[in-house]
């Protein structure tokens, strides 16, 4: 590729009729112009080329994302619902045993308190 992009310039000088002949400079600059002018249309492609795979990845990266955070969320709103359904139960259960025995929920109450109260004195 880089041979055919330069191969117009390979050359310096001419022969004509048996001699020698330079290239002017104002053709040495033409030549010279046309090859940056490939060199330069050459890297912008290559460079929107990149520049699109680049895209799209990160499109690619994004809908996994999201994809992900959407689970994510769906599965935090179930594990919500179950604790919340588990609490109400534990609940009732807990009201159900301080309504039967007030004395022993008293007594277990003040148990802890006293519990507490030695473990925050040391």
């Amino acid at each position: 590729m880089a041979s055919s992009l330069f191969s117009g310039s390979s050359s310096r000088s001419t022969k004509s009729n048996g001699k020698l002949a330079d290239i002017s400079i104002e053709e040495q600059l033409g030549e010279l112009r046309n090859d940056v002018a490939t060199l330069v249309a050459l890297l912008a492609d290559r460079g929107s080329t990149a520049s699109q795979q680049a895209r799209s990845k990160a499109q690619d990266a994004r809908e996994q994302a999201e994809a992900g955070l959407s689970e994510l969320l769906a599965s935090g709103e179930d594990l919500l619902a179950e604790l919340r359904d588990r609490y109400a139960g534990t609940e009732k259960q807990v009201r159900h045993a301080v309504r039967e025995h007030p004395v022993a929920t008293l007594g277990a109450a003040a148990l802890i308190g006293l519990a507490i109260a030695a473990l925050l004195r040391r």
